[in-house]
């Protein structure tokens, strides 16, 4: 390793890795030359890669997934039920997803796919969108409520805020209180936690609301004693997206499986998100 430094040291007239407090870090022009040795990696990628049709019933191999609790809930249990067909041998690892570092974790192949509601990502990143889903209000069964919900009741009352192990609010908490500062209101909080998975729990035995996306406020009210209460103003709507790193855009295995995960949404989702 010392050799091959100092030949590039030597090559490049540059220090390449300096010493820092943090340990070694890389100058400036070595974080240029990176950028343009993994171009020029991609472009061998796709001279030299497998060019063959992709047989899912033979690969093997592990697609490492990092995602919200609304795709883990309702998604990948089908895309899982899919994949145990189609391609047996290939394993899934799923991990949430830290909103600060997930482009750093598909850069550096931490992470193959990302999925969630996504801002832009940044360059060298592939994004697509996968459906928009409105979002819901529930409440226990028990709590009594004049249909629909006016906004100064849906004010009045204690709400459930969930946010994520990284951050005290979620994206749909933040675009939700976003949207009624713009409208120079505020939600009162009764109780604030780690995961949207949380918040339904929170609901049954209280008489606090909670705000989820749709497709899950509909999963809890079959398996919980919560209702669906619709309100008298439109809450936000989110989009739902997937995105990966143009290293993996070609290979066989991950066009694969991202287009299984766009026909799972179709299918299942797009319709009832409408």
């Amino acid at each position: 390793m010392s050799n091959a430094l100092a030949r590039l040291r030597r090559v490049t007239n540059d220090q390449i890795l300096v010493r820092t407090a943090r340990g070694m870090v890389p100058t400036a022009r070595a974080r240029e030359m990176a950028e343009s040795v993994q171009t020029a990696m991609h472009a061998l990628e796709d001279v030299l890669g497998d060019r063959g049709p992709f047989d899912p019933s033979t690969a093997r191999g592990v697609i490492t997934v990092a995602t919200t609790d609304f795709p883990s809930i309702l998604i990948f249990p089908l895309v899982m039920e899919r994949l145990r067909a189609l391609a047996p041998g290939v394993t899934v690892e799923m991990r949430l997803p830290d909103p600060l570092h997930v482009t750093q974790w598909l850069t550096e192949g931490e992470c193959d796919l990302v999925i969630g509601y996504l801002p832009e990502p940044s360059s060298g990143l592939r994004f697509v969108d996968l459906f928009e889903e409105k979002l819901a209000c529930i409440a226990s069964s028990d709590q009594k409520f004049s249909a629909p919900l006016e906004l100064n009741d849906f004010l009045r009352v204690r709400h459930v805020v969930h946010g994520s192990p990284f951050a005290q609010l979620s994206t749909v908490e933040t675009m939700l209180e976003s949207e009624f500062a713009r409208q120079g209101a505020r939600r009162r909080v009764g109780v604030r936690v780690s995961s949207v998975m949380q918040s339904p729990y929170m609901v049954v035995q209280t008489d606090l609301l909670a705000v989820l996306p749709a497709a899950l406020a509909r999963h809890f009210a079959k398996i919980l004693p919560v209702q669906l209460v619709p309100t008298s103003f439109e809450l936000p709507r989110i989009k739902l997206s997937m995105a990966w790193h143009e290293r993996s855009h070609r290979l066989g295995m991950h066009m694969w499986i991202r287009e299984l995960i766009r026909d799972v949404v179709a299918r299942e989702f797009d319709a009832a998100s409408r």
